[in-house]
């Protein structure tokens, strides 16, 4: 995991308002008080998720007052009104990050970021969001409403990918309820604050029985899965790369790299639309191609290693908006095709038991993107071993 960067952020003295709501009707209009500015720097694409559709992104309060301002719920409503998403309480505070205090208040300067994820019917996906904010002030029994201005949903479909890898089980690993995973670590390397894996997925393979190594688990070499080819999820062109960084032989020897270093080896592949395909943490000396090169679709570009910050070998994927590691923001994509084998219930037990077999969908999954901790194969027409394994 990368370390985040998020800290306080100053504010200038200009102010956004909001107004107490009104305990009845007909009575005079309460004074208008300032409060938060909301923005959403990444407006939310529909993205079929296991049978239904999720729009992932994120709202950003800042506090433009002089007041310790404390969340108390936010709502997401549709144009017409209707309710979306709601969060209250514990709910809320678990989405919440960005300040040193308790959760939910926000001192004058400070911004806090509110992550949502929230299901929509695939028939009837809102053209537009607006958020609903409802709020205390220090020294006030009141509580306070703010709104904000309607929030466009992106039209535009993931992109479809081809699989990163072969065969499997896999276990697909990314949870956004996670304080330190991808889906909220932002990077301020260039004065403005991005989100590069907020659809990044962690590949580890596995075993029937759900173990990630065989033979000494502490040996880079043992992990299921490290060497397998990595390939091009599509036609495109290679825009970056590396393919010096050294490896450990143990796991439990990776030493700590600096920002900017954490994803080991990697190769940056420009897709045929501009986006830019990522793969981290490659075998050291593995990587096929050179920049410049045009690769196909299924070609093998490098081989699964163990470098730059990973508590273990496996691939790191995300799609990007622009060419780099750190400074462009995650988009959505999907994979035309793999077959869903089960789901790691509990991330405390992984690589020491077995994950629960789905029950109750289809396990061939096509246009989708991986659910949350879910257990995969890719069809590439391969047969498998028991332990998972390439034959």
């Amino acid at each position: 995991m990368r370390p985040s960067l998020m800290t306080n952020w100053l504010v200038p003295t200009i102010a956004a308002l909001s107004v107490a709501a009104p305990a009845q009707e007909r009575l005079p209009a309460p004074p208008l008080r300032q409060s938060f500015d909301l923005s959403v720097p990444q407006a939310p694409v529909p993205v079929p998720l296991q049978g239904r559709t999720q729009l992932t992104y994120e709202v950003h309060l800042a506090n433009f007052s002089d007041d310790l301002l404390s969340l108390k719920r936010v709502r997401v409503v549709d144009p017409a009104g209707r309710l979306v998403a709601e969060f209250a309480g514990e709910a809320l505070d678990r989405r919440l990050t960005g300040w040193p205090g308790p959760p939910g208040a926000i001192a004058p300067g400070q911004r806090a970021v509110l992550f949502v994820e929230t299901d929509v019917a695939p028939t009837s996906i809102p053209a537009s969001l607006r958020h609903v904010v409802d709020y205390g002030v220090a020294g006030s029994d009141s509580v306070f409403t703010t709104e904000s201005a309607a929030l466009k949903v992106e039209t535009a479909q993931p992109l479809t990918l081809g699989p990163p890898l072969v065969g499997g089980p896999w276990a697909a690993i990314h949870d956004p309820s996670w304080p330190r995973g991808h889906r909220r670590v932002f990077y301020t390397i260039d004065g403005r604050a991005r989100l590069p894996g907020r659809y990044a997925i962690d590949f580890i393979r596995l075993d029937a029985q759900g173990r990630t190594t065989i033979g000494d688990p502490d040996s880079t070499s043992a992990a299921f899965g490290y060497g397998d080819d990595v390939l091009a999820v599509a036609d495109g062109v290679i825009v970056g790369l590396r393919n010096d960084v050294p490896e450990s032989a143990h796991i439990s020897r990776n030493p700590p790299h600096p920002l900017g270093q954490g994803a080991g080896n990697y190769i940056a592949l420009r897709l045929q639309g501009g986006q830019i395909a990522f793969y981290e943490h490659l075998r050291p000396g593995s990587v096929t191609v050179r920049t410049g090169d045009r690769v196909r679709r299924g070609q093998a570009i490098g081989a699964l290693g163990f470098t730059g910050d990973t508590t273990g070998p496996h691939l790191h994927f995300h799609l990007a908006e622009a060419n780099s590691l750190l400074g462009a923001e995650g988009i959505p994509f999907v994979f035309d095709r793999f077959t869903l084998l089960g789901r790691v219930e509990d991330m405390a037990q992984f690589g020491k038991a077995p994950w629960r077999v789905t029950a109750g969908i289809a396990p061939d999954r096509r246009g989708e993107w991986p659910g949350f901790n879910t257990v995969l194969s890719f069809d590439t027409g391969e047969s498998l071993s028991p332990l998972g394994t390439r034959r």
